[in-house]
């Protein structure tokens, strides 16, 4: 996180764009962080929000951006 915050002091986004895209060719090396939701089990935790309530509005992969990429 230091590396990152210095980075971006001194270089601005262009510091986050670097970071991502050492995480992305980390995938060969078996780094998996770079899918974050399925990572922290979102999509589990929005099937049994949706087995309690299958009308629920608080699911959080459903119609995201992030939907048809960590499933």
């Amino acid at each position: 996180m230091f590396d990152l915050a210095r980075g971006y002091a001194e270089h601005g986004m262009t510091a986050y764009v670097d970071l991502q895209e050492k995480e992305f060719a980390a995938q060969a090396q078996g780094f998996t962080a770079v899918k974050h939701q399925r990572e922290v089990g979102t999509g589990y935790f929005d099937l049994v929000s949706t087995a309690v309530n299958p009308t629920s509005s608080t699911t959080a992969l459903a119609g995201s951006t992030e939907e048809e990429q960590f499933h």
